[in-house]
């Protein structure tokens, strides 16, 4: 399995606000995993915008994931849309992310996908989360022989970068992997650009891609 860090890097705005605004497509996929979250300004919103999805369906999709603490199929999305419930990180309340992150895997291979876009580490608000994050990681490649990922492209904000690498490499050891660490590819990063003057003396922004033709350069 190839493991790809897609490192995501945020405009002052969105850090400032907590709000991710920006989702850079990879296309070519088979499924996009996003945590359950449809209402605000939030991954999965900055996700549906991309695509073009319905924000009431997600919004339902999220609530019943949420309640029923289950992982949720949406296949009437292009590409296949796998809601995971939301979890704490790790303040102490001991969420269930090994039993999470088995379910996704399980559905995955279910599916028979080869190529998934992992999405929930890419805007980390407040510190690393390193216990829930090595749990993940510890499944994911103690699953390796038999699940059906081929790439796994897993989202990661720049600004835990280091410590996510450190991590990684901690428990790549304990499984003798041989790939000194994970492939890095640097995401597009989107900006607000002034499009025109309101009467009001506020200015219309569109909120663009940095680089050109990017939605495409990773494949």
């Amino acid at each position: 399995m190839r493991l790809i860090f897609c490192v995501r890097e945020h405009t002052f705005d969105e850090i400032h606000m907590g709000h991710l605004l920006g989702f850079p497509a990879i296309l070519g996929l088979d499924a996009i995993s996003a945590t359950a979250n449809a209402r605000g300004f939030t991954p999965l919103t900055a996700i549906a915008r991309t695509y073009g999805w319905q924000r009431d369906q997600l919004e339902a999709a999220s609530d019943v994931c949420n309640h029923r603490q289950e992982v949720a199929v949406i296949n009437a999305l292009s590409p296949t849309l796998l809601l995971v419930p939301q979890t704490h990180g790790d303040d102490g309340r001991r969420p269930a992310v090994d039993s999470l992150i088995s379910d996704l895997l399980a559905a995955v291979d279910h599916l028979k996908i080869k190529s998934l876009h992992f999405t929930h580490f890419g805007f980390v608000q407040g510190r690393f989360p390193e216990v829930e994050v090595r749990t993940i990681l510890e499944t994911l490649l103690g699953s390796l022989p038999q699940s059906s990922i081929e790439v796994l492209y897993w989202d990661i904000d720049r600004r835990v970068l280091n410590d996510m690498i450190k991590l990684y490499s901690r428990v790549s050891s304990r499984y003798q992997i041989k790939a000194t660490g994970p492939e890095i590819y640097m995401a597009p990063k989107f900006t607000w650009h002034p499009v025109a003057s309101m009467p009001s003396g506020h200015s219309l922004h569109v909120l663009a891609d940095t680089r050109e033709n990017s939605s495409g350069g990773l494949h």
